[in-house]
């Protein structure tokens, strides 16, 4: 009692004082996927399409994970909790923005009629650590993990690469550079250190080209014994949108 009142908590949208940086009302009115979606890379899909399982969006694309799935769509109310928690030191948003994941979790049968999971948070480049302080996305992992009580591991490597952000390539070009930007921890690599579990789900913060999540994919793809990795993400930018 005595820290909540020293130290009150403010919701991030509406700005009125209560018990989390994201009040219920304002996480109901964030604006969910549209649904019908594609099974295979979560986009939203239109009445025409006929396989669920390859949209406008991935097909003739060769996705190394097996399912993605997003908890909003690109909206003002989900870019400012993004950006807050990218760029503005928000690393308070990750339990709030954790919950949303929570519930993507028990909304996807995928994940909900499936045991042994462990999560993988997207890694982050040395310069963006040094900067921000924290990763975003192994700041949600660790959140998601306490709610789902799972295990986070840290199987990936974020390498520098010529390109200073993918914010402003092309699709081909950020798929082409997230290949080169990822790599397995040595430990992995040499098969010191195994995921104890078959299951993945690698966690991040945006969905935009599905670059990174089939570059980290494809990398768990490689470890021994993992059969099935999926990819959660709070909000979902879509191709034309960079963030």
């Amino acid at each position: 009692m005595l820290v909540s009142w020293l130290y009150p908590r403010y919701c991030e949208l509406c700005h009125r004082q209560g018990a989390s940086d994201l009040c219920a009302e304002c996480e109901a009115k964030l604006e969910r996927v549209s649904l019908p979606i594609c099974l295979h890379c979560g986009s939203p899909v239109g009445g025409g399409e006929a396989d669920a399982h390859s949209c406008v969006q991935c097909r003739g694309r060769n996705f190394a994970f097996d399912f993605a799935r997003s908890f909003c769509a690109r909206s003002e109310q989900s870019l400012r909790l993004i950006y807050g928690l990218k760029y503005h030191h928000g690393n308070y948003l990750a339990p709030p923005l954790a919950r949303l994941l929570a519930h993507l979790w028990d909304e996807t049968p995928e994940l909900a009629n499936a045991r042994d999971w462990c999560l993988v948070p997207v890694p982050s480049e040395r310069r963006h650590l040094l900067k921000r302080g924290y990763n975003q996305a192994e700041e949600l992992a660790g959140e998601l993990g306490k709610l789902r009580g799972l295990a986070v591991f840290s199987p990936l490597l974020r390498q520098k690469t010529n390109v200073e952000s993918q914010t402003y390539l092309s699709s081909g070009e950020r798929k082409h550079n997230a290949l080169a930007a990822y790599a397995l921890h040595p430990s992995f690599a040499c098969g010191k250190k195994r995921l104890p579990v078959p299951n993945v789900v690698l966690v991040d913060d945006v969905y935009t080209t599905g670059a990174t999540a089939h570059a980290c994919s494809r990398l768990l793809k490689k470890l021994p014994g993992v059969r099935c990795v999926g990819v959660l993400t709070v909000m979902r930018a879509g191709r034309r949108w960079k963030i």
